[in-house]
């Protein structure tokens, strides 16, 4: 070890250097580099041009890369590059000691924490009910998106999907629960078939839209969206399933958790795309190591499984109109 290293180490040794650049809060680090953090639930989210990641506690995922990790060194070197001492030098020489470890100095930390908004809050503007424009909802899932009256109607009867009271075109809202049956989060998805407006409400990291019941399913089955969580259940109805919408390509740490303790098979069932890909391989990779966990994957033939079901019932009905000229 050369001077510098040493002084930068300090009289603890290099380790112990690394465990504190280590603990620095992801959220002031993200604020160093510039990002205006939003909160979400229990979570917070870094969004630019470049990257998409969200952080839970001391873990991070970049939804655009497909990547995450733990800890600040793992972030510092995901945004920036450089090997682990280069990183570890870095942040030592920018953030100061404290009595608890090292932290940013505080003039130059960004104002990035807005005043948090409640679910209840966010929710009492976007997902007010309006069973008036229901029917509006219900055509664009049945008509559009191919979906089985049958399946989604106990849904809506259950107050699990409906139809906020947003004009003209309302958002169709997907609560999310959690294992004890609180709401505590709502997916939205507007009614205009190729809008981009799919917002997340509230918590999504340990409460989530499902069909089925995932306290008592033999299997569980992790997919994107709720549309797509509908539509793998009807191409693959089950009582023994359940089908849960992780509002993106990351299954989360929790509903993993909940499935291991439970004994239940788990089946990622992520989007054809290269995210999807990537979300599969971290979820086997960060089970890799628990004791008889039974966890597959399954990815539909097209983009989605919205597109597999639409495709299947257009050859359904091709078919039968070839019977009936024949």
């Amino acid at each position: 070890m050369n001077a510098e290293d040493f002084k930068l180490a300090g009289a603890s040794g290099p380790d112990h250097v690394s465990d504190r650049v280590r603990s620095i809060p992801l959220r002031d680090l993200l604020a160093w580099h510039g990002f205006t953090l939003k909160r979400e639930g229990v979570s917070f989210r870094a969004k630019d041009d470049r990257y998409n990641i969200v952080i839970h506690g001391d873990k991070w995922f970049d939804n655009r890369a497909g990547v995450g990790g733990a800890g600040a060194i793992d972030l510092q070197m995901h945004l920036c590059g450089g090997d682990f001492r280069t990183t570890c030098r870095v942040l030592a020489e920018q953030f100061r000691p404290t009595v608890g470890g090292l932290a940013f100095p505080e003039s130059r930390v960004r104002e990035s924490f807005p005043t948090r908004r409640s679910f209840e809050e966010l929710a009492s503007q976007y997902a007010v009910p309006s069973e008036s424009n229901w029917p509006i909802a219900h055509e664009y899932l049945v008509k559009t998106r191919g979906l089985d009256p049958d399946l989604i109607d106990p849904l809506h009867d259950r107050g699990l999907i409906y139809a906020n009271s947003h004009r003209p075109n309302p958002s169709l809202v997907f609560l999310h629960r959690t294992a004890e049956g609180k709401i505590e989060g709502a997916t939205l998805r507007d009614t205009r078939h190729e809008s981009t407006f799919r917002p997340c409400l509230g918590n999504k990291m340990s409460a989530w839209f499902s069909v089925g019941d995932p306290t008592n399913a033999e299997q569980i089955v992790a997919v994107e969206a709720p549309i797509d969580a509908l539509s793998y259940y009807q191409l693959n109805p089950s009582n023994q399933l359940a089908v849960v919408s992780c509002g993106g390509c990351h299954v989360p740490d929790e509903l993993l958790h909940q499935s291991y303790m439970r004994c239940q098979s788990f089946v990622v069932a992520l989007d054809n795309d290269c995210a999807g890909e990537r979300g599969w391989l971290k979820a086997w990779d960060d089970t890799a190591d628990w004791a008889g966990f039974k966890i597959s994957s399954d990815c539909p033939r097209l983009k989605d499984w919205n597109a597999d079901l639409i495709s299947m019932r257009s050859a359904g009905q091709n078919h039968h109109m070839a019977l009936s000229h024949a």
